[in-house]
């Protein structure tokens, strides 16, 4: 990941046209923030869970990175400021996830039917879902995805910095935030910006492509 970047960039809101290029910003860096071959079964599939709620149901808590010059979007900050929602909407879209899987045959394939499965296992359990607990008194949640490009710029603070903005406005009480145990500039980020790890559990969500077990941990941050 560059430490510096000469790119110059600008936010503005999240807007109808921002879709694919959100979409694939997202498979772009979908594993420790590079694409996501060998640990996602379909880049479809990935954009599908991370971003579908934020582009086409909610896209008001979120923003756009954008290139100066040519007035691409090169990064994002997707969120809410009440995460159940994202929870409730996500097994409408296991329909369209098993679709995908047949027309492309991803279930018949060796090497893209454990992800598929475990992914469609991880999405059916809630195994990512957040303690009710934690959920009350930190109901709002975001996640950011930069193109290397872009990096280095702290673009990802200056979105958060916004967010933060917006869920103060709205009166939230506080944030969440959920990061992979391999994931170490994301976790970095979290203790850099002011959270506090709340829990952490195992998940079997990718055990088809690591060896050792993956935890997602749980952040959260106060407001006001």
């Amino acid at each position: 990941m560059p430490e510096h970047s000469s790119m110059e960039c600008f936010i503005r809101p999240l807007r109808p046209a921002d879709r694919q290029a959100v979409r694939d910003i997202c498979a772009a860096t979908a594993w420790l923030g590079e694409p996501g071959s060998g640990h996602i079964p379909d880049s479809w599939i990935w954009a599908e869970f991370w971003t579908r709620y934020f582009t086409d149901r909610a896209p008001q808590n979120s923003w756009s990175l954008c290139d100066c010059v040519d007035r691409r979007v090169v990064g994002y900050l997707m969120g809410t400021d009440d995460a159940s929602r994202f929870d409730h909407y996500m097994p409408f879209l296991i329909p369209g996830i098993v679709l995908r899987a047949i027309r492309k045959r991803l279930l018949r394939r060796v090497d893209t039917k454990a992800a598929v499965l475990a992914m469609l296992k991880s999405i059916a359990s809630g195994e990512m879902s957040i303690p009710p607990a934690i959920a009350r008194k930190y109901p709002a949640t975001m996640h950011i995805d930069i193109l290397a490009e872009a990096r280095g710029r702290r673009y990802g603070a200056k979105l958060y910095e916004l967010f933060v903005q917006r869920m103060l406005s709205l009166g939230v009480t506080g944030i969440h935030a959920q990061t992979l145990s391999v994931n170490k500039p994301i976790t970095r980020f979290c203790g850099n910006a002011g959270f506090t790890l709340a829990c952490s559990k195992t998940i079997g969500a990718f055990k088809h492509v690591e060896s050792e077990p993956i935890e997602i941990f749980t952040w959260t941050k106060l407001l006001g």
